[in-house]
């Protein structure tokens, strides 16, 4: 791989996180490297950091970073995939910066700098998630019924330290689970969790056997029951973790009897009754230095 002449730091000038000042602080530790330039870019609307990346030329080797939590970057990786799936001149990087950072707490190895100084480029495998002609890709995961209906409510709210709690246990407690159909067969979930990373949401172990580079992913679900059972569910998985509840598969396809949302690492997705959803891994696709 050729080395790294060109770094692009992206971070949202409107978020309440730290975005903007680690990537100004990125850029100072990056200033003694004479051979590689570094740029930052503050989006403009929801969705330009694909945008950004969707444009750069293909002939160069370039590091894009995310100065985000797990939306930020989930749009990143999706303008670099753009580009095709073997792309190789597109370098990904992510400093935490959100409420949610499951894929840098999961990745996350050595020092930044040091890594790209040496051009330590790592190379992960991504989901991907196919409904009809539609395609998105996840870095981390991909879940149906509990995780997006908790996650787009909050979404709609406006959000402080006070109210988060209150709001999710409002959201949980008004929950309903989700039908699908596999086969001739029909399941109904309270949680379908497809991840690419052993861990998300701080506390939930998914599968301590999961792998960022080994070509599967693990399918994680928790069939519909009484109350106390998602609890119970929900208790295991910040507790000792899901391990043996996880299978490991490399697709995984199901079609919805209902309208129904994903979440593709923190975004939210609406698909409509009858959609045929397929998620697989794509082995490998990413260059990334996180």
């Amino acid at each position: 791989m050729t080395t790294i002449k060109k770094i692009i730091i992206i971070y949202n000038p409107n978020s309440t996180g730290d975005g903007k000042s680690n990537a100004e602080n990125l850029q100072k530790q990056l200033a003694h490297i004479s051979t590689i330039s570094v740029t930052l870019r503050p989006t403009e609307f929801a969705g330009h950091a694909e945008e950004i990346v969707k444009k750069l030329p293909n002939y160069d080797t370039t590091m894009v970073i995310s100065s985000s939590g797990d939306g930020g970057y989930h749009e990143v990786i999706n303008g670099v995939l753009s580009h095709g799936e073997n792309t190789t001149k597109i370098i990904t990087g992510l400093l935490p910066s959100g409420n949610a950072n499951d894929h840098y707490n999961a990745v996350h190895s050595g020092d930044i700098v040091e890594r790209i100084k040496n051009n330590n480029v790592q190379r992960v495998d991504v989901l991907k998630v196919t409904v009809g002609s539609w395609t998105r890709y996840a870095h981390s995961y991909a879940g149906i019924g509990l995780t997006p209906h908790i996650g787009e409510k909050l979404t709609q709210a406006t959000l402080n330290p006070f109210n988060e709690i209150w709001l999710t246990i409002r959201y949980f407690l008004n929950f309903r689970p989700v039908k699908i159909r596999t086969g001739i067969s029909t399941h109904r979930y309270d949680s379908l969790i497809f991840s690419n990373i052993k861990r998300m949401s701080k506390y939930l172990t998914l599968s301590s056997e999961a792998k960022i580079d080994d070509g599967k992913f693990e399918v994680t679900g928790s069939k519909a029951g009484t109350f106390t059972k998602l609890l119970k569910h929900l208790f295991k998985a910040s507790t000792i973790g899901l391990t043996e509840d996880a299978n490991h598969v490399d697709s995984y396809s199901f079609s919805s009897t209902h309208p129904i949302s994903m979440q593709l690492d923190g975004e939210v997705f609406r698909f409509a009754a009858g959609s045929e959803v397929t998620v697989s891994i794509v082995p490998k696709a990413l260059n990334c230095i996180i």
